[in-house]
């Protein structure tokens, strides 16, 4: 991994960011296009021919799973590990629950609006199960469709030999859900973004995954409402001062070993801080059980910084825009970084524990896109309802405004309306 000096290489560096995320999308729109095409034209058939292709189905299975096989699998999980999971949906629960809006009331002489958040009626809730095993994403993403009054939640996530996971199918019971499909990639969204004989047509798809379902997701929107593009995970570790070289690498590798394209870089004002990382990373990926991938995300899309001027850091990190970002040392410099999907504050604070168990949602933007939006949260579930109503008073108040308005606009039959409704009081 280079070494970047920030001082002279900072455009550099942002380029280098930015190309990583772009090659995320290599070749991506046309094999997504296909499986469109499919999905769209053979319904079912494409569904199971895609899974037998790329999930290694041995035969075909049922797309929706029954309450026995649901059933079957969560009972595998020991209950030690059930009490954990759990615990997960009790801590991210309560986290959740303050983010519930309420409604409010405008008014003003002659007029009231009326506000009220209205939830979704249906969502599909993407659960990645490619090269690893995410029962905290079904949770990250049903339990805030749950806060919201969500009616209908279906789940989605890839069967491998068409089993589904233990875990996911023991995190779907503890929450309730039954309506889980064995589809992954980026046919699952299409499947309910369109609908098929046997996949329901849903409002809404949240829910992490990798470049293809992200494309999808991207193409979707518009039909269905989508969470945010949350494509292969980021993170920047900023150090004012030398911190543990071991821990660093641990956290570095804890997000590349999600994606060989996840993207992790480390800011130090130490030159031999980074170096001493450096050395722990080659130390330590030996005894790593996922070393592949973590190799590969550290060649490709792995960074160590090292700045003087700790203004320009946060310039760049801010403009970098993380999915997730560690600070250690200078916490008085927080209030500078605005853009990070979020931030994790001390040494005691990986990002880690917030994949799990603090409770704020791991479901976050990424690719730059905290620029201009957040995490998944409950408000995300719902849209805002308005009820307006203005008395003959308003009319006798602003309706000359309003005709004047529409005339210089050029739409005449507006003003017609308008004028219409003061000449009824005459």
């Amino acid at each position: 991994m280079k070494i970047w000096e920030l001082d002279s290489e900072y455009d550099g560096l942002i380029s280098f960011v930015k190309t990583g995320r772009e090659g995320a999308k290599r070749d991506v729109r046309q094999a997504v296009s296909r499986v469109k095409e499919g999905v769209l034209s053979r319904g079912d058939s494409a569904l199971v021919e895609f899974s037998i292709a790329w999930d290694r189905w041995d035969r075909e299975y049922p797309i929706k799973l029954t309450p026995g096989e649901i059933d079957e699998a969560a009972s595998r999980v020991p209950r030690k590990d059930i009490g954990i999971l759990k615990g997960m949906i009790r801590n991210v629960a309560s986290y959740h629950k303050g983010q519930k809006a309420g409604g409010r009331v405008y008014k003003k002489k002659g007029l009231s609006v009326r506000e009220e958040p209205v939830p979704v009626e249906s969502v599909m809730v993407y659960v990645p199960g490619g090269t690893a095993t995410y029962p905290s994403s079904l949770i990250m993403g049903a339990l805030p469709a749950q806060i919201a009054g969500v009616k209908y939640i279906n789940v989605a996530t890839p069967a491998p030999g068409g089993a589904i996971n233990d875990y996911v199918a023991a995190a779907a019971k503890l929450l309730g859900i039954t309506d889980i499909f064995r589809i992954g990639g980026a046919q699952a969204v299409y499947a309910f973004a369109c609908g098929t004989a046997t996949v329901p047509k849903v409002d809404m798809i949240v829910g992490p995954g990798n470049a293809y379902v992200e494309e999808a997701k991207r193409d979707v929107y518009g039909t269905v409402g989508i969470d945010m593009l949350a494509g292969p995970t980021e993170l920047v570790i900023l150090c004012t001062e030398a911190h543990s070289p071991k821990m660093v690498a641990l956290d570095m590798f804890s997000q590349a070993e999600h994606d060989e394209l996840a993207s992790v870089g480390v800011f130090s004002s130490s030159g031999a801080h980074l170096e001493d990382i450096r050395h722990s990373i080659e130390g330590l990926l030996g005894a790593t059980v996922r070393r592949e991938t973590i190799t590969k995300a550290l060649k490709h899309n792995g960074y160590l910084v090292h700045f003087t001027d700790l203004a320009l850091a946060i310039e760049a990190i801010n403009r970098i825009a993380p999915e997730h970002m560690e600070l250690i040392g200078d916490e008085d410099c927080v209030s500078s970084i605005l853009y990070p999907g979020i931030i994790y504050v001390g040494p005691c604070t990986p990002v880690a524990m917030g994949d799990y168990y603090i409770g704020t949602n791991h479901v976050l933007p990424t690719a730059g896109a905290g620029r201009f939006t957040g995490g998944l949260s409950v408000d995300r579930f719902t849209k805002r309802k308005v009820v307006v109503k203005i008395d003959q008073s308003f009319i006798e108040t602003y309706g000359d405004r309003a005709e004047r308005l529409a005339r210089i606009e050029g739409l005449p039959a507006h003003g017609d309306a308008i004028k219409a409704r003061k000449e009824s009081s005459q």
